[in-house]
């Protein structure tokens, strides 16, 4: 009954009349149809979970990832698998008129399988902040949301400019994020948290390489000795503080300069990265203000 049920599916989405639809341009220049602003929305991103919920769409999204974990409403949401290998007959069970993937998780396979089925989907692919920001207007606009849209990127962008303001005459701040702690993963440039640094008045320490984010040894570590080390923590992940205690010789250690920042706010492409902004400025510069 079920394979029925799903073959029916595909069947009348193959068989639909093409209509006038209105097109869009994705971040991977993929054209995408739409006959009409989408009411059942499968989001495998949870940045763009986030975005459709800041959006008051939340309605419209009928299934999510494993991953898609705020706001807590999210956790609520039927699940499709995780972020990199969501289940295809579970997104056809829900049957989407749009489909919203990222190119550097989803599958080309997967997008591929969907196109062929005449399921929308459009790829988003944000790797800074100001591509975030776009990516925010950009849903806005193939969700029909399009002045909700414009106006929060414009306040996440107002909140940007009021700590570039304040930072752009300071001098920056040696910072070294890291990704992971065991093993000791870091943050490199051309990467968005890289990005978040630099706006927030700081100075990645770690040098460009083949990886965007290397593994690091304890050389490499008192090398740079920076002076802040941001960290995220995870379950299964050691305490920061016990860990960089090994190494006093840090002046990020000596200092107390060990600071914790919540790892979706400086991990996720989404309205919050303004949370993780915000509060890395205010800890490499205590005297900048911070609206409430």
């Amino acid at each position: 009954m079920r394979n029925n049920f799903i073959l029916g599916i595909i069947f009348v989405l193959l068989s639909s009349s093409p209509l006038a639809a209105t097109d869009f341009t994705d971040a991977v220049n993929r054209q995408v149809s739409l006959l009409h602003p989408p009411q059942r929305i499968v989001s495998l991103v949870p940045s763009i979970t986030e975005i459709l919920f800041k959006l008051g769409l939340e309605k419209r999204i009928v299934a999510a990832t494993d991953f898609c974990t705020y706001p807590e409403a999210a956790l609520r949401l039927p699940k499709v698998g995780g972020y990199a290998d969501p289940s295809l007959e579970s997104i056809l069970l829900h049957q989407p008129d749009l489909v919203i993937a990222a190119a550097d998780m989803n599958r080309p396979a997967l997008i591929r399988r969907l196109e062929l089925m005449h399921i929308p989907v459009y790829v988003v692919h944000p790797q800074t902040v100001e591509e975030t920001l776009k990516t925010i207007q950009d849903i806005g606009h193939i969700t029909g949301a399009e002045k909700p849209g414009q106006q929060l990127a414009d306040s996440i962008k107002l909140r940007i400019e009021k700590i570039q303001q304040q930072v752009s005459a300071l001098k920056p701040k040696t910072t070294l994020e890291c990704v992971m702690l065991q093993p000791l993963t870091v943050a490199g440039p051309d990467t968005f948290i890289a990005d978040i640094i630099d706006i927030a008045g700081g100075k990645n320490v770690v040098p460009k390489g083949p990886s965007r984010y290397p593994t690091w040894n304890t050389e490499a570590l008192l090398t740079v000795d920076p002076e802040f080390i941001i960290v995220s923590t995870y379950s299964g992940q050691p305490t920061p503080k016990h860990f960089f205690d090994h190494w006093p010789q840090l002046q990020a250690v000596r200092n107390q300069r060990i600071i914790q920042i919540e790892a979706d706010w400086i991990h996720r492409p989404g309205p919050r990265m303004i949370l993780g902004i915000e509060a890395l400025a205010k800890a490499l510069h205590p005297d900048i203000i911070i609206d409430e």
